[in-house]
């Protein structure tokens, strides 16, 4: 294989035919050490997501499906914002609503005409009701996380797919969180209104400022990339935070930027609760669609499986530190409540997530052990290799990044490109949340930089939408799908412990990080007693999890009473890294019928994980083996048709989580991971 694909590549420069050689002289030569580089830290996360709404956007709106495309460019503003759920049609097949609640709700609406309120974006997936029933009891809420993610995104791009795992007369609700996406007002820190307070804002020279920003930040790369990477760092972000300050201040108490914190999220979350109530109660009394009998019990007394009234919700990532907090704050209003992908929460207000990064390398190093097993399938494997063997070539060629990046093109806008060790090292961690579809394409794409074929690099790493004019020359795509600084306004809002540390202190916290995994360079770069709820929580939490580790769901599992917990055993961020029928089915089994697996038992100190017990699951697909349903159904055996849409609806979500900035994902560097697969299969054949 080796040798057709060599016959099949351009003759390579010069530098690299040198470069190449070096590899095969020295990547057996000696194991690299992994022990941090000079120590440069920071906390606050980069703002690398300038590409949104020229990258992001337009591939997003192009996937979404074809009967709700022709509304890709939804005007939210024409909807008129209502205190009550009003839909209007939208979407194609869907409805949106803007719901009215209080920005703060020290000042209730009811109190003042004059206080200030948020306008929440609302978008309903309806579920497939027969007969007189018109409408779930509750509605299942979404949110994909971020902070900063877009619940009306997630509803609208796979809502038909989360009803083939949770039932398709299961109604759907997104929405997006205060300061984010469609809802209003927006936590902007760019744009302004030339005309003063109260104008409408210049999204478009907000945009372009923005990018001008990033684009100035973006060679100080990771944090140990250089002598002043911290130091730069840091002075960047204190000067957005000023800029953020400044914004916050024209509207003194009425700032959005003071009232977006996650328990204020949380309340706007029972307000869409209370207001389905409403809503409900106008349609015939017949007509609800209730799942279970009213008075049905899950065999204790202490829960009823009724979810009247109560909250219905699936988060992913942040969303579970959000559906926690909801937890804590109305214990009594939770029907059904499952948290995927868990945050410490107790790290999360914290000023550094150092305990985030517990299975980071476990999940990286997971990479040469699939390739191995992939033998020639995997794009970097060499005939007679083993598992080391693998490892020490990989690290080999990044150590000579470090000190050699790589030079490219851009074929399209013809401008140079720098392909940094912080560019490569922000990309691995990148794949680490989805191993299955993106360990191929890290693998391909380090083949290539081994045998330095630029001309392929080139297409791979592209940042010609970034430089062009037309998405500042034509009409403006609407204001809500232009970036926004919520997510670090959010994460801001949310720490109990303020940081403001000096830069010797946050190297210091750096070093600690490190100690800790390897890839503390990339994650800094980036970053009560037993409740008791009315009705038990689920919390899933994968094996090798590179932000969320399994630790975090088995600790936050054990804070509220008699919530179940589930192990996928897989690598990436959430379940959804991994399709697995064991995880659907309890998943399914909990919204629908109510049933919770038993509450996790930690092992004996030392072996809290290893010898630790609660439900754990196998699953389905894995890097180089992805899951392909027919194939499945007969190596399987199933026969379950739900079963089979179920699972081919929790492998078309993964789809939209391979665009959205999940937690601690922002960052990572522009790949164009849409060419990077077309050239993986081209090289199959």
């Amino acid at each position: 294989m080796e040798k057709n694909t060599q016959e099949e590549l351009p003759l390579l420069s010069e530098s690299y035919t040198r470069r190449t050689a070096n590899y095969e002289q020295t990547f057996t030569a000696k194991a690299r050490s992994r022990r941090p580089y000079a120590c440069r830290g920071a906390i606050i996360a980069l703002f690398f997501f300038a590409w949104w709404s020229t990258v992001l956007i337009p591939k997003l709106i192009s996937s979404f499906p074809k009967d709700v495309a022709e509304d890709d460019q939804l005007d939210w503003d024409q909807i008129p914002p209502s205190e009550k759920l009003e839909w209007h049609g939208c979407y194609g097949q869907f409805k949106c609503a803007r719901l009215t609640v209080p920005m703060d709700y020290n000042r209730p609406l009811n109190a003042s005409k004059d206080n200030p309120k948020v306008h929440v974006a609302v978008v309903l997936v309806p579920g497939v009701h027969v007969g007189k029933k018109k409408a779930s009891t509750s509605p299942l809420l979404l949110n994909p996380g971020g902070p900063g993610g877009s619940g009306v995104s997630i509803a609208v791009f796979i809502g038909r797919q989360i009803q083939a795992v949770v039932g398709a007369d299961q109604d759907v609700i997104g929405f997006d969180p205060r300061g984010i996406g469609a809802t209003t007002p927006r936590a902007d820190c760019f744009s302004y209104s030339p005309t003063g307070p109260g104008g409408d804002e210049d999204y478009v020279s907000g945009q372009y400022h923005r990018m001008l920003w990033h684009g100035a930040g973006s060679a100080i790369g990771v944090v140990n990339s250089s002598s002043v990477a911290l130091k730069k760092t840091d002075a960047r972000a204190r000067a957005t935070s000023k800029l953020c300050e400044q914004k916050a201040l024209l509207d003194g108490d009425d700032s959005i930027f003071k009232h977006l914190s996650t328990p204020t999220v949380a309340t706007d979350m029972l307000s869409i609760v209370d207001a389905w109530d409403e809503w409900t109660a106008t349609l015939e009394s017949e007509s609800t669609h209730t799942e279970v009998p009213e008075d049905s019990t899950t065999g204790n007394p202490e829960y009823s499986l009724s979810t009247k009234g109560k909250l219905v919700y699936w988060g992913f990532s942040y969303g579970t530190l959000l559906g926690a907090t909801f937890a804590a704050m109305f214990p009594d209003r939770v029907g059904r409540v499952a948290l995927d992908g868990v945050v410490d929460a107790d790290h999360y207000v914290a000023p550094v997530w150092i305990g985030s990064l517990r299975d980071t390398d476990a999940a990286h190093t997971s990479f040469f052990r699939y390739c191995h097993e992939a033998g020639e399938k995997c794009a970097f494997y060499r005939k007679g290799d083993s598992i080391s063997d693998i490892q020490q070539r990989f690290e080999t060629i990044i150590d000579d990044i470090k000190e050699n990046p790589v030079t490219l093109v851009d074929p399209n806008a013809n401008i140079p490109l720098v392909v940094s060790y912080s560019e490569i090292r922000m990309i691995i961690f990148g794949t680490l949340y989805a191993p299955t579809g993106t360990y191929p394409v890290v693998a391909m794409i380090m083949d290539y930089i081994y045998r330095g074929n630029l001309d392929i690099l080139a297409q791979i790493f592209t940042l010609s939408p970034m430089v062009e004019l037309k998405p500042f020359c034509g009409p403006p795509p609407p204001a809500y799908s232009y970036p926004n600084e919520a997510q670090n306004a959010i994460m801001c809002s949310d720490k109990r412990y303020p940081l403001n540390e000096t830069v010797p202190n946050l190297e210091t916290l750096y070093l600690e990080m490190a100690n800790t995994s390897s890839f503390a360079e990339v994650w800094m770069t980036l970053m009560p007693a037993l409740i008791k709820t009315s009705f038990p929580l689920l919390f899933i939490s994968n094996t090798a999890d590179p932000v969320t580790p399994l630790y975090a769901g088995v600790k936050m599992a054990q804070k509220f009473k008699d919530a179940g917990l589930i192990e996928q055993h897989s690598e990436g961020h959430c379940s959804l890294a991994a399709v697995s029928r064991c995880t659907i089915a309890k998943i399914r089994e909990y919204f629908r019928e109510g049933k919770v697996p038993p509450p996790p038992v930690k092992g004996p100190e030392g072996r809290e994980l290893v010898d630790g017990k609660w439900v754990k699951c196998v699953a389905d697909e894995w890097p180089w083996h992805p899951f392909e349903a027919g194939a499945w159904v007969q190596a399987s055996g199933e026969s379950d048709e739900g079963m089979v849409k179920a699972m081919e609806g929790a492998a078309g979500m993964k789809e939209f989580y391979r665009h959205v900035d999940l937690f601690g994902k922002k960052g990572v560097a522009p790949v164009d991971l849409d060419v990077a697969e077309i050239l993986l299969k081209n090289r199959g054949k």
